[in-house]
């Protein structure tokens, strides 16, 4: 395998690119505009990538159930801060988990759950 890539197809094109451009702080690798119907947006995440595309007017797409994406980061207290302080849609609180790490979870445009964390103890 070369590369791993999750692609969203967001109807809400604007808020999805907002919500990982500027609430997550992702960099963008690659974004293009050709049009209303032809908009795209890769960013880099981690050794990853996450693709959206949007939707083109009538077009329908129903997403898939019990979708989460976890970002490992450094420091989940100040990701937490942060994401606060954004006003970023946080799900589930900030504590430590019995598996060995500390999260919360956001909820972005599209309806999936986003889990921030970072390890805190052996697995």
């Amino acid at each position: 395998m070369r590369q791993f890539r999750v692609l969203f197809r967001a109807q809400n094109y604007d808020s999805v690119i907002a919500f990982y451009r500027d609430g997550l702080e992702l960099p963008i690798v690659h974004s293009w505009d050709r049009g209303p119907d032809q908009r795209g947006t890769v960013f880099q995440a981690a050794a990853g990538l996450i693709e959206v595309i949007a939707l083109t007017a009538g077009q329908r797409f129903t997403p898939a159930e019990g979708l989460e994406v976890g970002y490992e980061v450094t420091d989940v207290d100040a990701w937490y801060q942060r994401a606060q302080e954004k006003g970023l849609p946080i799900v589930g609180e900030l504590s430590d988990k019995p598996w060995g790490d500390r999260s919360f979870a956001l909820l972005d445009p599209l309806g999936v759950r986003v889990v921030v964390y970072s390890i805190i103890g052996k697995q």
